[in-house]
């Protein structure tokens, strides 16, 4: 009978020098990494300096980045605000130009009825047109305080030669004047609801080229507005 002998010398896995390298690498710097790690823990330090350093920089961003987003939501709301307050301001606007036009009457009387050329003295026929206009406007307004009384004078572009007055502008401011007096020395309407102003040719209805145009020109207007309340705020003065 034969017997069957295995070497076992021969199944031997022989070790490669290479190996036996690599492990002795692999030993020393586990050594190196074990001695690192406790002489870090005696000196109070850390092995991570790199990710100590950097979350401080991405925290700066981070805070840069909030200040600019908080900047740009300042600029725009000062934006809307102007753009707010500008909206405001126009539909106030609006609303002036809407009652004033509803609150105001004008009265406009030929010059040639009140006045002589060149002249601010009031006859006897202009006066009783003139009480009759402010029987009128009492009618209209009563007591009530807040009316206000306007009388605007008005001329053509013709020079004046030669008479009282020096200008067209000086007449016209005359004119309106003469006929607040007459207002208040009859007692028609106390002081503080009447108001004198002359205008001269400088605001004329059409234009002055013709004899026609100019006879249109040379006018009194008395304007009637109200207040918005009788305590404070007028509307704005007429340009």
């Amino acid at each position: 009978m034969e017997k069957l002998v295995i070497n076992t010398k021969a199944q031997e896995k022989v070790q490669d020098p290479r190996d036996e390298l690599l492990d002795d690498l692999d030993e020393e710097l586990f050594v190196s990494l074990e001695d690192e790690s406790s002489e870090s823990r005696r000196m109070g330090t850390s092995t991570h300096l790199r990710f100590d350093v950097m979350l401080p920089y991405a925290d700066l961003m981070t805070l840069l980045l909030v200040f600019f987003v908080f900047f740009f939501i300042i600029s725009d709301f000062n934006k809307a605000k102007k753009i707010i307050e500008h909206n405001e301001k126009t539909i106030s606007e609006t609303k002036l130009d809407s009652l004033l036009k509803l609150n105001e009457q004008v009265i406009t009387i030929p010059g040639e009825i009140l006045f002589e050329s060149g002249k601010a003295d009031l006859n006897w026929e202009s006066k009783k047109v003139l009480a009759k206009v402010a029987q009128e406007i009492k009618n209209k307004i009563g007591d009530d305080p807040a009316w206000q009384i306007r009388i605007e004078g008005h001329t053509d572009n013709v020079p004046i030669i030669n008479g009282k007055y020096s200008s067209n502008w000086e007449l016209s401011t005359a004119r309106a004047l003469r006929i607040v007096k007459f207002f208040m020395v009859n007692n028609y309407f106390p002081p503080d609801q009447l108001q004198a102003m002359g205008y001269g040719e400088f605001k004329p209805i059409v234009p002055n080229d013709t004899p026609e145009n100019r006879k249109k020109n040379r006018r009194v207007e008395i304007k009637l507005w109200k207040k918005f309340n009788s305590r404070s705020n007028t509307l704005p003065e007429q340009k």
